[in-house]
């Protein structure tokens, strides 16, 4: 791997190549009035921010193509000898887009053409499933925490399966490990995760934005380094004028309806969103710069809420098991009785958190061409907020610096070149104050939990060059990109252990069901190298068929401690479980070839109005980065002890245990590990039904093989009572022999950004199945570790329907609108610059998945992770009717018998649907001709629809003949977000004021 890192090294000065996937291209062929082709035509696009040009011919074929554009409104002139003047005026270039401008020309002597209303931006050019959010629509709608991640899921294809973060956000129902983010071509991930730990809200503001792309499936070549979701983020330049601004975004309780579940309690908040945007020349039509700065305060006394011990049962632990007194008391008093055992407690606590980040960006035009931008960010982030029951409270410090730089050439006006270098970091700090140095799980009661946090220093190191060749009718491109991740981490940094009673009656005998230690880990380093290249070739095969042909290779690399440290563990491919030192923590996976088709028919009879795109591809990710640092974990002293290895196993348990023959329970991996492999394809439709408007109907269907997998080896044999790998307890073992399958209709209606209405629309009916893992980093415990096949079911993150749709209208009233336009400045003042918004969503409720609590004794291999009742005939699941006091029916479960598996299915149930609408009104008060002040106001969930959270899923046997239980069974208790920011709230109002000018 050496020499092939040294040979592309070597080749990156002379390799041009271009993948561009944060700029767009435009391409078509010039015709005279008979649709012969035109060769030598002289085609000169010109920005209409910075008034700077590009130049290009067309070839012998009349085919011409233009590269690596910035996005943004553009002029197009044609001109060729013996034809008359062309010109295209207000061309919007976006993010990615590869987009179709086929112009005819008249004869000489005839006046200069001006189309001021292009075709719509139909994509003739391949088949993906996915769309572009302007920073308009950013700045414009209404945004609970101004977090552009709340926008993503306004692209077709993508789903927000929580409450808008990055760890929401789902394509074609992979994983969220399986998603790419990209800012300006370059790294922009949370590096141990595919997204970010923690709800940045800035990271890159909505201000700073000029547009992002989301593409979900079956995109091109070009795209690639994960298996699902391509998210490509632009951020602003300057322009050849001074434009700037200052705001400040207001919320306040006294705004807010309480949260449903609350306990009628109004919880405080205060919060302020407040910064500056400035940009402009630093030389005209040659150098740029844009600056931004943006701050988050916010204060809240966040709504909390749990299961805890009554008060008599409190007083049966002091009798029965005085030693246990100090454990239970830690619980909350509880305010509303569950049963005889369990109250419901409501409570809150404090969360302050501090957000500051900020964006420079310089770009030069060199000549008409030589393009090159340096940009940097940084987002500063930290929060202390309550962790779980009072008075635990938890921490989390972030700091994510990145920077790229780039060029971009026009060697001939057939080859073109594309050069980034981009670095990302990850400064993360976490950890917890609890009453205890170890959590506890009594499965009647939420858990308390334990102090253990981690301490990650993560880089990665991003090279890309990539280029355009421009042949005939084809358009060649190819590209490389290598990408180097450290990650300097201890993790848990101080020691993780869980003591874990099966209920209420095994704690008030004390006898405890299991006790994991995971030890303090020194602090390592993780690298790994990955290398990808691809070909592409988008050939006009006729003037009404476009084909999309490709080939990616991916080598991800292989996991490894710089210093050569780790214990690697797998039973299943190491005779002696823990595998000879040395040892490559994974075989790496070299053949990892992925051929992308796609075509597209515009019939000439429809005008260029209407297309058919169809197309197919093979996508490669390797999953989280984090995941794969098992043998890491396994420098640290783990062990598990249970009631089998240690007959009547209690509190406090005797020093030395843990060490005991039979205990060491490391963590295990396959040295057999395969990268994620996704099939997909696609047959859609767009339609251009009105100007500048496009309505698209679509079909997709996924295929993804060896997903990750998480489950538990090393239980006990029945027929021999021992375990089959003798001086070892339990192993946790993680593997890639998981499969997941996704099929949906997709429809979606687009409005045009140039035009006064926009408007983005998107329902989605699909069906997510798996049998237990749905992509890089997710994955369900099996019930029965022997038995893959019974955990098929609907996947943890199907929602069959899902509807999001977002809208921006200038109202017609005042100085250059429809109506009232030669009102006097006064009249203007009070009637013109008004402007409304809104965005919408709706969704079908997630799958439950039912749970029951079961002595490991119990169970033929006595593993106990992931067990699920067993189901009663002819009784419903759910409550008649279904309200938040009662969703799931207990009735409808029992209890297996000893040395039997529940005959229930996973994720056989399903919790509350979601809608909410929020609206927003803008009014810009003119102060003068480029100056303004706006005033803007955002209701979020304006009709208080109540969101309710999932019900308490883990089953008991209800008390008596009643449907109430210890462990509130079914009920709802607490609200779909706590947070005041995201989607699910309840409503609540924002104040804007806007200095822009």
């Amino acid at each position: 791997m050496k020499r092939m890192l040294t040979l592309l090294l070597l080749l990156l000065p002379v390799l041009h190549l271009q993948a561009q996937t944060d700029r767009a291209t435009l391409t078509g062929a010039i015709t005279d009035a008979s649709g012969a082709r035109i060769a030598g035509a002289k085609i000169v696009l010109t920005s209409i921010n910075t008034e700077t040009r590009r130049e290009t011919v067309t070839n012998k074929a009349g085919v011409y193509t233009v590269t690596s554009i910035s996005t943004g409104t553009y002029t197009v002139e044609v001109e060729a000898r013996g034809f008359a003047k062309y010109q295209v005026e207000d061309l919007t270039l976006d993010v990615g887009q590869t987009r179709t401008l086929d112009m005819k020309l008249a004869v000489a002597g005839e006046s200069t053409q001006i189309d001021v209303s292009p075709d719509s931006g139909l994509s003739k050019s391949s088949a993906e499933i996915g769309g572009v959010v302007h920073g308009k629509q950013a700045t414009d709608v209404p945004l609970n925490g101004r977090n552009y991640i709340g926008l993503v899921s306004l692209a077709p294809g993508v789903i927000d399966g929580g409450t808008g973060t990055q760890q929401d956000m789902r394509f074609a129902g992979l994983s969220d490990e399986d998603n790419t983010w990209h800012l300006d071509g370059v790294d922009n991930s949370g590096i141990n995760h595919q997204y970010q730990k923690v709800d940045l809200h800035l990271q890159v503001s909505t201000e700073a934005i000029a547009e992002f792309r989301a593409n979900g499936v079956v995109y091109s070549a070009d795209q690639g380094g994960t298996a699902g979701g391509q998210v490509e983020v632009v951020s602003k330049t300057g322009g050849d004028q001074f434009h700037g601004a200052l705001w400040e975004y207001l919320r306040n309780d006294v705004f807010d309806a309480a949260p449903w579940g609350a306990n009628g309690l109004l919880p405080p908040l205060r919060l302020n969103n407040f910064g500056a945007n400035l940009g402009g020349p630093i030389l005209r039509k040659k150098l740029f710069f844009f600056a931004n700065y943006d701050a988050l305060r916010q204060v809240i006394d966040q709504t909390l809420t749990g299961t805890v011990p009554s008060r008599s049962y409190r007083a049966q632990v002091a009798t029965q098991q005085p030693g246990l007194a100090a454990l239970i008391n830690a619980f909350p008093l509880g305010q509303k009785s569950i049963s005889a055992v369990s109250d419901t407690w409501f409570g809150s606590g404090r969360q302050v958190t501090h957000e500051d980040a900020g964006i420079l960006r310089v770009d030069y035009h060199v000549n008409d061409r030589m393009n090159a931008f340096v940009r940097i960010n940084t987002d500063h982030y930290t929060q202390i907020a309550p962790n779980g029951l009072a008075p635990s409270t938890g921490f989390n410090n972030l700091n994510t610096p990145n920077a790229t730089i780039g060029s971009q050439n026009t060697f001939t006006p057939r080859f073109y070149n594309d050069f980034r270098y981009g670095f990302n970091r990850a400064e993360f700090l976490q950890g917890q104050t609890t009453p205890f140095p170890f959590a506890l799980s009594i499965s009647t009661f939420t858990n308390i939990g334990n102090p253990a946090g981690s301490i990650r220093n993560d880089n990665s190191f991003t090279a890309l060059d990539d280029a355009t060749f421009l042949y005939g009718r084809h358009t060649l491109k190819a590209g490389i990109t290598v990408r180097r991740v450290q990650e300097n981490k201890a993790s848990p940094n101080s020691p993780d252990e869980t003591i874990a009673y099966v209920d209420y009656t095994t704690f008030l005998q004390n006898k405890i069901d299991s006790d994991t230690y995971n030890g303090k880990v020194p602090v390592t380093g993780q690298r790994m190298t990955s290398y990808f290249g691809y070909v592409m070739d988008q050939f006009k095969l006729s003037p009404t068929i476009n084909l999309n042909l490709g080939l990616r290779y991916e080598y991800f690399g292989v996991n490894h401690e710089v210093l050569g440290r780790g214990q690697l563990v797998d039973p299943l491919h190491c005779a002696a479980v823990i595998c000879p030192a040395g040892t490559a923590w994974y075989d790496p996976n070299l053949a990892d070839f992925s051929p992308r088709i796609s075509g597209t028919w515009s019939p000439a009879a429809v005008r260029g109005k209407f297309v058919v795109r169809a197309g197919f591809g093979i996508y490669y990710g390797f999953g989280q980065f984090g995941g794969l640092s098992a043998p890491i974990s396994n420098l640290a002293t783990k062990y598990t002890l249970n009631q089998k290895q240690v007959p009547g196993l209690s509190y406090p348990i005797a020093p030395g245990l843990g060490v005991a023959t039979g205990s060491a329970s490391p963590s295990a991996s396959s040295i057999k590990r395969r990268d994620t492999a996704v099939n997909e394809w696609t047959l859609s439709v767009q339609q251009e039904i009105a100007k500048q408007t496009i309505f698209q109907v679509a079909y997709f269907g996924t295929s993804a093989a060896h997903t990750f997998s998480d489950t538990t080896l090393n239980g006990i044999n029945p027929a021999t009572g021992a375990r089959p790998y003798a001086n070892f307890s339990t192993i946790d073992y993680r593997a890639t022999d998981a499969h997941a399958s996704t099929n949906a209709l997709q429809t979606s209606l687009q409005r045009n950004i140039n035009s006064s209405l926009l408007v983005s629309a998107n329902y989605q009916y699909s069906h997510q199945i798996d049998n237990g893992g749905i992509g890089g980093g997710e994955s369900d415990a099996p019930q029965n570790v022997a038995c893959r096949v019974c955990e098929r079911a609907s996947g943890d993150q199907d929602l069959r329907h899902y509807f999001a749709a977002s809208a921006v209208w200038q109202l017609p009233f005042g100085r250059g609108r429809a109506y009232l336009n030669s009102v006097s400045r006064l009249g203007d003042f009070f009637l013109g610059g008004w402007q409304m918004s809104g965005i919408a969503s709706a969704r079908s409720g997630q799958p439950l998945n039912i749970t029951v609590s079961r002595s490991a004794t119990t169970l033929p291999d006595q593993l106990n992770k992931g067990q699920r009742p067993n189901r009663v005939p002819g009784i419903s699941m759910y409550a008649n009717p279904r309200t938040p006091a009662l969703w799931l029916n207990p009735n409808a479960f029992s209890m297996p018998a000893n040395g039997t598996w529940g005959n229930l299915g996973r994720n056989a149930a399903r919790g509350p649907s979601h809608w909410q609408i929020d609206p927003a009104l803008r009014k810009r008060f003119p102060i003068t001709e480029r100056i303004g002040l706006d005033f803007k106001a955002e209701a979020f969930n304006i009709f208080n629809v109540a969101q309710y959270g999932k019900p308490v899923t883990t089953w008991s046997q209800p008390a008596g003949s009643g449907t109430s239980t210890p462990t509130n069974f079914g009920v709802i208790t607490s609200s779909y977000n706590n947070n005041p920011t995201g989607r699910g709230t309840p409503r609540e109002l924002q104040f804007s004021l806007k200095l822009a000018f």
